[in-house]
């Protein structure tokens, strides 16, 4: 066992590992041996509601950081000797990149940081020394607070040179309301409450959509009717090579309902019956 291993455990078994801050320094110093060289692609955000975001270079390292999410999980909550980790969540992103900078992150090049240029207050160190109080061994307790110290001088450094905390824990740069993750999940919940409200024939304008969703623009609105348009179409197109026209009938309908705003049954009726004819016959050609 190397030291490292050995100082880790040490760390949980002087219980310091209640502190979440202090469980994602150790599972992110931890992140290559559990993950082999996988960890070369991927790299630890955080830990929220017994979840561990992960930032993964792209989609062909998540697809195989998902084969072993079940192995991923055993052997994280093994280090920490409970059950803590439920789940693990995959996030695009590079080390590099600005809006990853995190509580206690390793990320961040320390060439970029003077963390002695940092002073703490009297009160931050008080905070500092209270979650030192139960541990009672000597040299766990000063590693543990010189990690404590650093964590602290880091997200003061982050404060101070602009950056902003996000309400997940995240520090960005960005002069958006919310970090890059947390936007991109309401873009993501929106998109899905949208698709389901066009599959229900509802929403079928922007102006409707609007006193729904305050803050949804025409553009963010058509791109996602767009995208609905082009997912229906791929199964029409399904549909008619497998001859089942009565399908592709009832999605022509549902196309053209969303695409022209229009619910009359009559006049979708007539229009499907001409827009599948047009589709089937480009098929043939």
């Amino acid at each position: 066992m190397t030291k490292n291993l050995v100082d880790v455990k040490d760390l949980i078994d002087a219980g310091i590992t209640k502190s979440r801050p202090l469980k994602e320094g150790i599972l992110k110093s931890e992140w290559d041996k559990i993950v082999g060289d996988l960890s070369k692609k991927s790299f630890v955000l955080f830990l929220k509601d017994k979840k561990v975001f992960v930032g993964v270079e792209n989609s062909i390292w998540i697809q195989q950081l998902n084969f072993q999410k079940k192995e991923i999980i055993k052997k994280i909550n093994e280090l920490f000797g409970e059950e803590y980790v439920k789940d693990l969540i995959f996030k695009i992103g590079r080390k590099n990149t600005e809006d990853y900078f995190l509580e206690d992150t390793e990320e961040i090049h320390e060439e970029e940081i003077d963390l002695d240029t940092v002073k703490l207050t009297e009160e931050e160190y008080i905070k500092i020394e209270k979650e030192l109080e139960e541990i009672e061994d000597k040299e766990i307790k000063k590693r543990t607070k010189d990690i404590l110290e650093k964590s602290y001088k880091r997200k003061k450094y982050l404060k101070l040179h602009g950056y902003r905390k996000c309400q997940c824990g995240i520090y960005y740069s960005s002069k958006e309301p919310k970090c890059a993750i947390c936007m991109n999940k309401e873009v993501l919940k929106l998109e899905e409450t949208l698709m389901k409200a066009f599959k229900n024939k509802k929403l079928l304008n922007y102006l409707q959509a609007k006193e729904k969703f305050k803050n949804l623009t025409e553009k963010e609105y058509e791109r996602i009717k767009m995208k609905k348009l082009s997912k229906i179409k791929k199964n029409i197109d399904i549909y008619i090579k497998s001859k089942n026209l009565d399908k592709a009938l009832e999605l022509s309908k549902l196309y053209l309902t969303i695409d022209l705003g229009n619910t009359d049954k009559d006049y979708i009726d007539k229009r499907a019956k001409e827009f599948l004819e047009i589709m089937c016959t480009s098929k043939k050609n």
